[in-house]
């Protein structure tokens, strides 16, 4: 493993510490680990007898070790932690502290903050307190407390919790699942998950992720690495406290709240992962997710020796939303000839409990051929006529050679290990249940469509014209000055002309007079409002004269009797109570993910629903029409463009707290606001980078030109995901010699996964610029001349940089211009140093370099390479 917490998740050498009668206990189970797991590398226990010490007196005893230790695990009481730090300088590169203080919490935040000094003083990464350890089946490292033995596999599992650990390794125990690591992360004062994911990214021991998570604290940090992650492997998270926090039923803009948990699995949804409930769960979900078949579609087909069975599976995927298949006159008419008459071939197919194994796997064969299945669920239940071994070698014979996922169920088969090794050979697991194998489909069709929903890169705006920003900045202020938390209707009706969104007309009026004028002006129905009210000072639906006079009565009384503070009243056009096919859209902010965004019915309705969709902000064209679907709205293309114009506007102004347009309605092709409510924070400045988004928009405002020394005009633009071709003809059509100097070694053709390193980045932590020209070879196309690129490290004060030109532009000023661009981007983030390996002899890089200003010195670890910093 190649990363800054190599360490730490695949050491070389490791130290126990251990000190006190009741931290003796727990070094002594770590050590007892340590020698039964036969550790490949160097163990230095100190301290061994356990007696009670400082600190200071372990490390004398470290330092006899004569080599810095990769991994030191802490077991002793919690005063003796800081002075432990203090002393390890320069003897340990990283700490799993499984101490922990039991105090009230300023003393354990003040404990906290004197460990994180200490351990940065030291150079050293923290893990914890109150740490599992690490275990590393493929070094024989068990550096836990942890007493089930984790059987070698490959799958990382991730905890904020060791008890969490600790249970499900034991649940996992009598089941053919197997790790590659698996570690806590306890109180995370220094090293959470980014860091952890982004190692295990890297470390090919690992196939798969699995993720217990509590509570996340940067979800920026947090959302980068687990997109990045599941770019590249599967990622199953397991999300404890769903109720932890007391349900709101409104929120200040009176609409219905939306639950910290809800956002949490929208935020998963963006990032390409499946989101699990259970122990079994996750294994289950893992287990589907490693076969690396990934379905089409969601159109499910099952086969079943029995007819209960394949009921039951239908029943479970009705209630999991999985769309049952609808088979082709095709494969029903080869059913036909194939199966036996007397029972009525649809889905889910029932092959009679006298079938051999051949008709089984016939059946299963003939239905995955089918262009309108996208995935099988192979029931078996034991008959004296039906083997459940061959039927498994046949079934998965027929798996081996498809292309569309089939998950088995033999009923029965919990301890016959034949059955399970025979469907393991064609890529099918056995979930023993229909239940289970149905559930085990739907977290596939969850992981295809979040997939897919990872591809798609958001811009900040969403018109060829930007948004008025100065006008939205003067809203701002005046809210500031006049310390509003909810605008006025006309401030909010300013704001969001700002960003391209139409409001129904509105007045201020001051009598009944003024107000049934205005009425027959813009015309019945419409709505009274007391300027800056949430909902309570509020008469809607008002359908003629009579009706508008009580309501100004109605509202007038409340604000003289004191029930509502005095301020204006605004007359506002809107639609009637009621009206068919209104819709609702709200912006809201979370307190950890940021802006949300949600569509569903309007609460102005009669029997309005509860029933919403959400999805983090910001949103593109089909991850609008994909919350308008959901949220069972027709995604009408103004509604669409409505959406689009909200995140935009969630993107521009973190002041913006909460957004409600409700009512919304389609009429005569226009989307029509019936009425706009905005809560700000108006003290709230933007800040650069989106820092108030959990997800970072495609930063369109680095779209430009590039002009040459010679006049040539090149566009300039950050990588997408669509420009995978784009990037395998460029780096194809490089010479050998220019890709040896990129890559550092002999590369021919660019995998899959390279390919989707390149074009999938998450423009938080990575950016690609790409100088282009036309591409004379395809119409509209363009063709690729020059990549620069850089990556922040984890101390997201510097960065490494990467160029490349290609051949037939070298000399022509495109990696100069490309750089200069990358260097202000770099700066504009905030990054304090560009750094690069560069091999010795790639002497043109290393002039290229230093007429840029980087200063160039010599690898620690490399003789063939040189390192180019430049200091912004």
């Amino acid at each position: 493993m190649h990363h800054a917490l190599a360490p730490l998740l695949a050491p070389r050498s490791v130290a126990l510490v251990g000190a006190s009668e009741r931290a003796g206990t727990l070094g002594r189970t770590v050590l007892e680990n340590l020698i039964a797991g036969r550790f490949e590398g160097a163990l230095h226990p100190v301290n061994p007898k356990y007696r009670t010490v400082l600190g200071r007196r372990c490390w004398r005893a470290l330092a006899d070790i004569g080599e810095t230790v990769d991994l030191a695990i802490i077991a002793a009481p919690a005063a003796a932690v800081p002075d432990i730090l203090e002393h390890a300088k320069g003897r340990v590169r990283t700490v799993a502290l499984l101490s922990f203080i039991d105090a009230e919490p300023a003393r354990a935040e003040a404990w906290h903050d004197e460990l994180l000094r200490a351990a940065r003083a030291g150079g050293m990464r923290l893990v914890g307190p109150g740490a599992f350890g690490v275990i590393r089946t493929g070094l024989g490292l068990n550096a836990t407390f942890c007493a089930p033995i984790a059987r070698p596999g490959r799958l990382a599992l991730v905890a904020q919790s060791g008890a969490v650990c600790t249970a499900l390794l034991d649940f996992a125990a009598p089941l053919p699942i197997g790790f590659s690591t698996v570690t806590s992360l306890g109180g995370s004062i220094d090293v959470g998950f980014g860091e952890v994911l982004e190692a295990l990214v890297h470390d090919r021991e690992t196939d798969g992720i699995l993720l217990y998570v509590e509570s996340v604290n940067d979800a920026r940090l947090f959302m980068s690495a687990l997109r990045q992650a599941a770019r590249i492997k599967p990622v199953v998270v397991l999300k404890a406290g769903r109720y932890a926090e007391p349900a709101r039923d409104w929120d200040a803009l009176g609409e219905p709240a939306i639950a910290p948990d809800t956002v949490f699995e929208a935020a998963l949804g963006r990032a390409g992962t499946v989101r699990v409930r259970t122990y079994a769960q996750l294994f289950s979900a893992a287990r589907i997710l490693s076969v690396g078949r990934t379905p089409r579609g969601e159109r499910l087909a099952i086969v079943s020796n029995g007819h209960g069975p394949g009921v039951l599976a239908a029943d479970a995927a009705r209630d999991a939303g999985v769309l049952l298949a609808d088979l082709a006159p095709a494969t029903v008419d080869a059913l036909d000839r194939m199966l036996p008459p007397g029972r009525p071939r649809r889905n889910p197919v029932d092959v009679r409990g006298d079938a051999s194994a051949a008709r089984f796997a016939g059946a299963v064969e003939v239905v995955l051929a089918d262009p309108g299945v996208d995935a099988l669920v192979a029931l078996h239940v034991p008959r004296p006529v039906a083997n459940a071994v061959e039927a498994a070698r046949a079934v998965a014979a027929v798996a081996r050679g498809a292309d569309k996922p089939v998950l088995g169920a033999w009923l029965g088969a919990i301890a016959r290990p034949p059955v399970q090794e025979a469907l393991e050979v064609g890529g099918v697991a056995n979930y023993y249940t229909p239940e289970i194998a149905v559930e085990a489909f739907s977290f596939l069709a969850t992981y295809r469509r979040s997939q897919e929903w990872l591809l798609e890169v958001p811009s900040s705006h969403v018109d060829p014209k930007p948004p008025d920003l100065a006008g939205a900045e003067d809203v701002r202020r005046t809210a500031q000055e006049e310390r509003h938390g909810v605008l006025p209707p006309a401030s909010a009706q300013r704001l969001l002309a700002a960003f391209g969104i139409a409001t129904a007309p509105l007045t201020v009026v001051r009598t009944l007079a003024e107000a049934q004028a205005a009425a027959r002006a813009v015309g019945y129905p419409v709505a009274l409002t007391i300027e800056g009210g949430t909902g309570a000072g509020e008469r809607t639906g008002i359908a003629h004269g009579r009706a508008l006079a009580r309501a100004w009565k109605e509202l007038t009384a409340e604000e003289a009797s004191g029930t509502l503070l005095a301020s204006r009243i605004v007359l506002q056009s809107a639609p009637p109570v009621g009206e068919a096919g209104a819709c609702a859209l709200t912006l809201a902010t979370d307190a950890t993910f940021g802006p949300v965004i949600a569509a569903g019915p309007s609460i102005r309705g009669v029997a309005a629903s509860r029933q919403r969709a959400v999805m983090l902000a910001p949103l593109n064209r089909r991850l609008a029409r994909d919350l308008l679907t959901a949220a069972a709205i027709t995604p009408h293309e103004t509604l669409v463009h409505l959406v689009l114009q909200v995140s935009a506007l969630a993107c521009a102004l973190p002041w913006v707290r909460g957004l409600a347009l409700d009512p919304v309605l389609v009429v005569r092709g226009a989307a029509r606001v019936g009425r706009a409510r905005v809560e700000v924070d108006a003290s709230r400045r933007p800040a650069p980078g989106y820092a108030h988004m959990a997800i970072h928009p495609y930063p369109v405002e680095l779209e430009g030109t590039l002009r040459l020394r010679d006049g040539t005009e090149l566009a300039l633009r950050p990588v997408r995901p669509e420009d995978a071709e784009i990037e395998r003809r460029f780096v194809e059509g490089l010479s050998d010699e220019s890709r040896y100097f990129r890559f550092f070694y002999r590369m021919h053709e660019m995998t899959p996964a390279m390919l989707g390193r390149f074009t999938q980045v998450d423009y938080d932590r990575e950016l690609a610029l790409l100088a282009l020209t036309p591409d004379p070879a395809t119409p509209g196309g363009e063709a690729i001349v020059g990549v620069a690129r850089f990556i922040a490290n984890l101390d997201r004060e510097s960065a490494e940089f990467a160029i490349v030109t290609a051949d037939a532009w070298h000399g022509r000023g495109v990696g100069r211009a490309l750089m200069q661009a990358l260097i202000a981007c770099a700066r504009a983030r905030g990054l304090k140093r560009l750094e690069g390996a560069v091999l010795r002899a790639n002497q043109r890089m290393i002039r290229f370099t230093q007429g840029l200003g980087f200063t160039i010195a010599d690898a620690p670890d490399d003789a063939e390479q040189v390192v180019a910093t430049l200091v912004l």
